[in-house]
């Protein structure tokens, strides 16, 4: 007779992502990394440090942490909206930050990830993610801003 196992897609997402290397000390520490950097580089520092004031730092973090790790984890934990959370700083967010970004968060995986496949399998969502904000707060080239609430 065989043994029949049925997992959940969260178990499988889990399993996967640990085989990787990837849990939540290692989504502390990669989220804690990234966020140093970021507020104390040149372009983005500013852009950051404006929307997040230094004493709601702890909270962001905090937010970040349950963010990537139901992201890679599939754990349930965030349950914000960021789409809202970004589009209430366009007038100090540009287009090409999203570049920037996304170079400093691969350098930073690159520095710390246990696995290369680390690395990349939180390189696609992150990608993925940036594209949908870019979308949300400056549309599609050519047909201007997105006017949500109004």
């Amino acid at each position: 007779m065989t043994d029949l196992r049925v997992t959940s897609a969260r178990e499988d997402t889990r399993k996967n992502a640990e085989d990787m290397g990837i849990d939540e000390v290692y989504i502390d520490r990669l989220v804690e990394t990234f966020y140093g950097r970021i507020r104390d580089h040149e372009v983005l520092g500013p852009v950051f440090n404006t929307a997040i004031k230094g004493e709601d730092w702890p909270h962001h973090l905090g937010r970040m942490k349950a963010f990537w790790a139901s992201v890679t984890l599939n754990a349930g934990l965030y349950s914000g909206k960021p789409v809202p959370a970004h589009q209430k700083h366009a007038d100090t967010i540009q287009d090409w930050h999203f570049g920037i970004w996304l170079g400093l968060f691969r350098q930073t995986l690159v520095d710390t990830a246990p696995t290369q496949d680390a690395v990349e399998y939180f390189m696609v969502r992150a990608e993925r993610i940036a594209s949908s904000l870019k979308l949300a707060i400056f549309g599609m080239p050519g047909l201007g801003r997105p006017k949500y609430g109004k």
